[in-house]
């Protein structure tokens, strides 16, 4: 948002000629450093938080390549716990996160609309097993790992009704996602709900997937959900923001290799692990977009209906999702403000 600006049509003009105007003028410039220039006050950036995942990086993709504008700032926090920390406590206005994460927060006080859908995970997100456990039914009385989080109950959840398992026939072992891999090295677990790139390194190593998001479409959404009132505040900055995604995503497409060597650092892997974490994931550009937030039965509103039951049998929500403002096409580059 640009900084207030002093109407001049609405000045009224001194009287006396124009050495009394002169003084008026003189006058008003010896105020303004006490007043440090209250009329032109910096404005605070927009802070937008997201922690190392790849469909995310395609918007810190746009921050080195140029393509952010100079008033949105960055927030890189080390975990998605972190991330979901800076939004409560008021350190950013908008943050990265799964769209079961965004709607639990909502669920619990925290004001906040969908804006843009990073990426849709089409096989990304994985239950791996022990070789010796090769399909769900054979999870039952098994220890299984999983970040304690949203997403982690709600995949389990989709684990259990795809085997046809009860809660009380597993062992849920909760453990945060820079653990996981570690863990499964000294046997704390067999069975583990994971992700890229943990979930490739795993795999080459001989863990055996026996689920995927692939079997379960449409169903793990990452999303940039800003607070409504801070959105409306910072509107060019935020639209200007989206844009710059979109130009970085198709730089991606265009230099999967060059940008996949810019990005792996940021998230501690190899450009070839970047890679192939980004095979399991659809990025939807500025059409798709527009498709999964249209207001007339956009796919994020059929999406957290779906995931409202869901939600609420995994005890993560006591009441049925309530999706009024859940989310907005009105920031994505071309839309009508």
């Amino acid at each position: 948002m640009s900084a207030k600006q002093t109407r001049f049509d609405e000045m009224q003009p001194a009287t006396g000629g124009p050495f009394p105007l002169r003084r008026h003028l003189l006058a008003g410039l010896a105020l303004m450093p006490l007043l440090g220039f209250a009329g032109c006050a910096p404005v605070k950036p927009l802070v937008l938080a997201g922690h190392p995942w790849p469909g995310y990086e395609p918007m810190f993709l746009a921050r080195t390549l140029g393509y952010m504008p100079e008033a949105l700032t960055l927030l890189e926090s080390p975990t998605v716990h972190g991330s979901i920390e800076t939004i409560r406590q008021g350190r950013a206005d908008g943050v990265m996160l799964t769209l079961d994460e965004v709607l639990l927060l909502r669920a619990q006080g925290t004001p906040l609309e969908i804006v843009l859908v990073f990426d849709v995970s089409k096989g990304a997100d994985v239950l791996l097993s022990r070789p010796a456990i090769t399909s769900l039914v054979a999870l039952k009385g098994k220890r299984i790992g999983l970040e304690n989080s949203a997403l982690g109950s709600l995949m389990l959840t989709m684990v259990l009704e795809k085997s046809g398992l009860q809660i009380s026939d597993v062992v849920p072992v909760k453990i945060a996602y820079e653990e996981q891999e570690a863990a499964w090295g000294r046997g704390a677990f067999d069975a583990l709900v994971t992700y890229e790139p943990i979930a490739g390194r795993l795999k080459s190593g001989g863990a055996l997937q026996l689920l995927s998001t692939r079997e379960m479409p449409e169903t793990i959404f990452d999303v940039l959900a800003v607070r409504p009132e801070v959105a409306k505040l910072h509107a060019n900055t935020l639209r200007a923001a989206l844009a710059g995604h979109f130009k970085a995503l198709a730089y991606m497409r265009q230099n999967p290799w060059d940008a996949a060597y810019r990005v792996a650092p940021r998230l501690g892997v190899t450009a070839e692990e970047m890679v192939a974490s980004l095979r399991g994931l659809e990025l939807p550009d500025l059409v798709g977009n527009q498709r999964y937030l249209s207001d007339s039965g956009g796919q994020i509103l059929r999406v957290a209906q779906k995931l409202s039951p869901i939600m609420q049998q995994a005890g993560l929500i006591t009441d049925p999702i309530d999706t009024r403002q859940l989310f907005t096409s009105a920031y994505l580059p071309g839309e009508a403000s």
